[in-house]
């Protein structure tokens, strides 16, 4: 998807990254659009190993608060999420910060063979799809074992020591953004941080800090079309240290119980699960409304959808 935050590259630079870092010759360059923040591309090298690299933003971008250095986040992310789990992610070949040959860092990955679940699961029969989402689920357990020392996003300095605080700096970031880029939201920021904060007794259950992912939508879960398995999950950039209950397959885009029993642990059981998963929406639907002026999308879809989503969400909060 176009968008301001994507940096464009020559094949001239492709040619040099693939022969700066592989010693090789490039037989082939193309973007790869699908995504909605770094730019993507394929490079089919000399000896037919395909690699993509992700180039970060420029300098001079806008992003929100959170966004910043979320590439170096993607690179440890994977490379822990890698080690520690049976998750298939792909290999790290090189994290570039030296502006040598591209004006931004940039990184270079496997390539992740197979169809994005989103494009194919209109082809599988609904067993199958059930068996991916359950799969999803199982490997998604693993990775939110992994625990951390301090609450935060992962390549944020910023850290603490408990959840509530945490949370409400996230919150109060994505609302200065709105702020900066004279984003328009149903309630004043006063109004909206007085909501959260009103439930925050929920979120002090959460003490363990645990490497969430944050962005497991169809999207970024690669179905082999042979097997029906998965063949890859991508996109940590958006990686913290928080409650796994904030992972968007507990219900931030609608319920998925085979998901759910994948990952064999009932987070919504809780007491007061139902009350921190409104509020980990409220903040996801805020960033989805704001991040649209700053990325200025071709179509309104969806700050449209998330708006809607936000107003919802905004009505079941003040109802508790």
């Amino acid at each position: 998807m176009p968008n301001l935050t994507k940096t464009p590259i020559t094949l001239e630079q492709a040619r040099a990254i693939a022969s700066a870092h592989f010693n090789q010759p490039l037989l082939a360059f193309s973007e790869l659009s699908d995504g909605f923040f770094n730019a993507t591309y394929r490079l089919d090298l000399a000896d037919e190993a395909i690699r993509v690299l992700k180039v970060a933003p420029l300098g001079e971008v806008r992003v929100l608060r959170y966004e910043k250095n979320i590439m170096q986040a993607e690179v440890g992310a994977l490379r822990l999420t890698r080690a520690q789990t049976e998750m298939p992610v792909p290999q790290i070949y090189m994290h570039d910060t030296s502006r040598s040959i591209l004006p931004t860092d940039y990184f270079i990955m496997d390539f992740v063979p197979g169809v994005s679940f989103w494009n194919l699961r209109k082809d599988l029969p609904e067993a199958d799809q059930q068996a991916i989402e359950r799969e999803a689920g199982r490997y998604l357990r693993q990775m939110n074992g992994i625990r951390g020392e301090a609450f935060g996003y992962f390549a944020s300095p910023e850290r603490f020591a408990n959840w509530p605080d945490c949370f409400d700096s996230m919150l109060r970031g994505v609302l200065q953004d709105g702020q900066d880029a004279g984003v328009a939201l149903p309630l004043t920021d006063a109004e909206l941080l007085a909501l959260a904060r009103s439930k925050y007794d929920s979120l002090r259950s959460v003490t363990t800090p645990n490497l969430v992912h944050w962005d497991l939508w169809e999207g970024n879960i690669f179905v082999d079309p042979a097997t029906r398995k998965i063949s890859g999950i991508i996109d940590f950039e958006r990686a913290l240290w928080g409650d796994p209950l904030m992972e968007v397959g507990f219900g931030a885009f609608g319920d998925n119980p085979h998901f759910r029993a994948g990952y064999e642990l009932d987070l919504l059981a809780a007491p007061e699960a139902s009350t921190r998963k409104m509020i980990y929406n409220l903040y996801l639907y805020l960033i989805m409304v704001i991040e649209c002026t700053y990325r200025q999308y071709e179509t309104h879809d969806q700050e449209n959808w998330a708006r809607s989503m936000l107003a919802a969400e905004l009505e079941k909060l003040k109802g508790l």
